[in-house]
């Protein structure tokens, strides 16, 4: 009896065992869907896939889709959209994920008010969220959906007002738009995506830019009572509602499309974003980043894994990141390695191991490497520069002149957060606030807007002026009498008791209680900076690659260049700031190291002819001693 009790649980026991391997094994079956676990193979996969829309209904040739196919549905099939949403590129609002080093913000920009206010969600000392000065969800991706990748804050209408509800559905949620990134085809537009984003089309945007779609309408023209689902017109001729067609010849006989995805992405897609013009240079005179023009892509250094916790290759982001290869990813990993391991951690894609033969120690302790090699090439003062986040670069119908806002200049050498000097953008902001003690909040434009164009027109000195200024997207010229009235104007509608002020140029502008404008310094009136590592130069054109002089002379532009104070108050100090402001270094220790230079050529020669008269007393004494010792033996006795 106890025999077959102990072979029943031997028995009952192993085939737990199985079922729960076999139910562990669905489990991971079901958590590691199809496109996220590779089989080791280099070769492309090829993506000839059903399109899906926002319901999961298939998309076929021959139909007349209501909906547009949607990135969402289609690419989840296949890929895990939950933990792709959580990479550096969808995140921002996420209160739960490290801000990390602070980087480029949103620049909320309005010609009239002379605004340009940083923004992010990220917490990043010197920005504001966009919340603060009332971009919801709604209206931060219609003000800057023409380059967000999708997903985060474009897929977030839980904390909207109420009163754009309706608009939520009528234009959808702007998903991750994987296209963005991936899509290998010649023909994929982002420029479409960034013209359906300010159309209010969110759930048309990723349509838009692919080849074998095509997008019309407008969602923002469509009245709050409009049913997408009916798609019937409004009375307005003019109103066209947003649809989508297909390229019926792009389906195959099974009704799937073919998508020339891409795992490694093209340089192409990267720099919609994240492309950088100096003022005043054409495309012909800037060189390439010397990586790209080696042949490296820009995917080989910001590698990312499933998460797309892509890698931003400075130093100390290990500690943010998981389980990814950060170490060979910065400079110095890449191309100097890590020399406590006994494997070689450096020379990736053929990375060359640099020498600096005759450089101190001290420049490594103190400066990054793109302190020499990153950026625009410095000068005496800082160049404007015009970036595809800030200036909607790549977009369609943008003022495309130099001098246009926000204004970033740039070189600018910062000690940045690890102790070292290193090239930033630097911004200047400038807006309306209501101050409260010590705390400052930023007025949205459009608040500020009546008055200073009842003021603008008001007086008749400057109306034209600023008029022709404002239509080129320049600074329009405030005067005194200007700021003075608008400020006036501001606290007559405040029933709050805060006091209103300009930020502008490193100031703060308010009125005492006798009218009098006054400014001070003000935390809020801190410029804005961020490090930059692009486009990288080599070593020919690097810093140092003169000599000494490139750096430690009196007018080094590293130490002794000036930033200019961009402000739109024509009656503002303009002086310049120097450099030895941002870079924490003084202008005495460098400016005294550097007239040492004047002399090293004297103290060389003086240190040569040292040597020589030290040669010719030490031979002296040589040939003294070996006289001696000569005579020295001849007097000896054999």
């Amino acid at each position: 009896m106890n025999k077959w009790i102990c072979k029943q649980t031997v028995q009952i026991t192993l085939i737990t065992l199985m079922l729960s391997a076999v139910f562990a094994w669905q489990t991971q079956a079901q958590e590691e869907l199809l496109g996220d676990v590779r089989d080791g193979s280099r070769s492309s996969s090829v993506h000839v896939i059903d399109l899906y829309d926002a319901e999961e209904s298939l998309i076929r040739p021959g139909d007349q889709p209501i909906m547009p196919f949607s990135t969402k549905e289609t690419c989840a099939k296949c890929h895990d959209y939950a933990k792709i949403s959580s990479g550096w590129h969808f995140n921002a609002a996420d209160p739960n994920i490290d801000s990390g080093r602070p980087g480029h913000p949103w620049i909320l920009v309005d010609y009239l008010t002379a605004t340009q206010l940083p923004l992010s969600h990220r917490r990043w000392e010197g920005t504001f969220n966009p919340e603060e000065v009332s971009l919801t969800p709604w209206y931060f991706v219609q003000e800057f959906g023409r380059h967000l990748p999708g997903g985060g804050v474009g897929e977030n209408d839980s904390t909207d007002v109420a009163d754009v509800f309706v608009r939520w559905m009528i234009s959808g949620k702007l998903d991750i738009n994987c296209l963005s990134c991936h899509d290998a085809e010649s023909s994929h537009d982002q420029a479409e995506y960034a013209r359906n984003t300010r159309n209010q089309n969110f759930r048309w945007a990723a349509s838009a830019t692919a080849g074998f779609a095509t997008v019309r309408g407008s969602a923002k023209s469509m009245p709050d009572n409009y049913d997408i689902y009916l798609g019937v017109a409004p009375d307005d001729a003019r109103s066209i509602p947003p649809s989508v067609s297909y390229d019926q010849s792009r389906f195959n006989p099974q009704g799937k499309v073919f998508t020339d995805v891409a795992h490694k992405i093209p340089n192409e897609r990267c720099y919609f974003c994240h492309s950088t013009k100096t003022s005043s240079s054409g495309k012909w005179h800037t060189d390439e980043d010397v990586h790209l023009a080696a042949g490296l892509s820009c995917v080989d250094c910001h590698q990312n894994s499933l998460d797309h916790s892509i890698i931003r290759g400075y130093e100390g982001e290990s500690d943010l990141l998981d389980n990814l290869i950060f170490e060979t990813s910065t400079c110095k990993g890449c191309h100097l390695g890590d020399e406590s391991t006994s494997q070689p951690s450096h020379g990736r894609f053929g990375a060359p191991r640099p020498k600096h033969i005759g450089l101190p120690i001290v420049h490594f302790e103190n400066l990054a490497c793109t302190a020499c090699h990153s950026g625009p090439y410095p000068d005496k003062r800082t160049k404007l520069v015009k970036t595809s986040m800030a200036h909607a670069l790549g977009a369609q119908g943008i003022l495309k002149l130099d001098e246009v806002l926000p204004y970033i200049m740039s070189p600018v050498f910062v000690k940045g957060e690890s102790g070292k000097i290193e090239p930033h953008n630097l911004i200047f902001p400038s807006y309306w606030a209501k101050m409260e003690g010590d705390s400052i909040k930023p007025i949205h434009p459009k608040e500020i807007q009546p008055i200073v164009l009842s003021l603008i027109a008001a007086d008749s000195t400057t109306d034209s002026t600023n008029y022709a200024l404002i239509n080129s997207g320049k600074w329009p010229d405030f005067t005194t009498e200007l700021l003075t009235q608008a400020l006036d104007s501001l606290s007559s509608l405040d029933s709050t008791g805060a006091i209103p002020v300009f930020i502008s140029g490193g100031k703060l502008y308010q009125l005492t209680k006798s009218g009098q404008l006054i400014s001070q310094k003000h935390e809020a009136a801190k410029p804005y900076s961020w490090a930059i590592a692009h486009d990288v130069r080599p070593p020919a054109q690097a810093l140092g690659a003169n000599g000494c002089s490139d750096c430690h002379t009196l007018n080094s532009p590293i130490f002794f260049g000036k930033v200019g104070i961009q402000t739109p108050l024509g009656f503002a100090d303009k002086s310049s700031v120097s450099m030895s402001k941002f870079n924490k270094l003084g202008r005495v220790f460098p400016g005294l190291f550097a007239f040492t230079f004047f002399f090293r050529p004297w103290l060389k020669i003086l240190m040569f002819i040292s040597c020589l008269v030290i040669m010719v007393v030490l031979l002296i004494y040589l040939f003294k001693g070996v006289d001696r010792i000569l005579k020295t033996l001849a007097s000896q006795e054999w």
